[in-house]
């Protein structure tokens, strides 16, 4: 439908599970979609997958453990185009472990891609969006960015923390035109972390995560008069999306 025809979207965790759809969605409304993760050889496939369709996806292998590797990838995009449209933090880690068996090294790494990562990037784009007085950045948070879950110690800090980091980035990004979301996915959802966390009961019920990539690209449209400061559960609107004929 061309509705992000030349937009320029970084998507991280482009090359697995809902990174993969969300990169995929946006390439078929036309963006120009940059994705990044640290799995090089998976993530170069998949973008190549998409330029085989004529579509316009590049890939940019980068360690969001890394702050260098992460300006490098927000500097790469804005030299190739002058602009950052959309900015898509996808990527994630769970361990789940007791406290006490929730090592210092578990409890970093969980923070330095669920929650440093996204601050890192969002901090990255902001001067360009400013200039441009425009964007949107959708942060993927999860239930447990509200409630606690036994078990997922770091998970739930580093999900609660990208909450209150994008209701703050939202504020402060609102009167340049900018929208700032997190978004859930709102049903269980098959990737490569419900593989780890799924119960076999749950497993029978998870979807496909094309099926919420819809809440992504209607996200990626937005500005602070519509859908901003917002924690999104991406099953339901992209239900209210398909019931108003917005979706196939």
């Amino acid at each position: 439908m061309n509705r992000l025809l030349y937009k320029v979207c970084i998507v991280t965790g482009a090359a697995r599970g809902i990174g993969r759809a969300v990169a995929r969605a946006f390439a078929v409304e036309g963006a120009i979609v940059y994705g990044a993760d640290v799995l090089a050889d998976e993530l170069e496939l998949e973008m190549k997958a998409l330029r085989d369709q004529g579509l316009r996806a590049i890939a940019v292998p980068t360690d969001l453990r890394n702050p260098e590797a992460i300006e490098a990838l927000v500097n790469r995009v804005v030299a190739d185009q002058a602009r950052v449209d959309v900015l898509a933090n996808v990527a994630g880690v769970i361990e789940i472990k007791h406290l006490e068996e929730t090592t210092l090294e578990d409890w970093e790494t969980i923070l330095n891609i669920n929650l440093r990562a996204p601050f890192l990037t969002c901090r990255a784009v902001a001067p360009v969006m400013k200039q441009q007085r425009s964007g949107s950045i959708m942060n993927v948070s999860s239930r447990a960015g509200v409630m606690g879950f036994a078990d997922e110690i770091a998970y739930c800090a580093s999900k609660w923390g990208l909450e209150g980091l994008s209701r703050s980035i939202a504020l402060d990004l609102e009167p340049f035109g900018i929208a700032v979301n997190t978004i859930t996915p709102g049903t269980p959802t098959h990737t490569s972390m419900s593989e780890k966390t799924y119960s076999a009961e749950t497993r029978r019920i998870w979807r496909d995560p094309t099926e919420i990539a819809p809440a992504f690209v209607h996200l990626a449209l937005q500005n602070p008069l519509g859908i901003h400061n917002q924690h999104v559960n991406a099953w339901e609107l992209t239900q209210q999306l398909r019931a108003q004929g917005r979706v196939a």
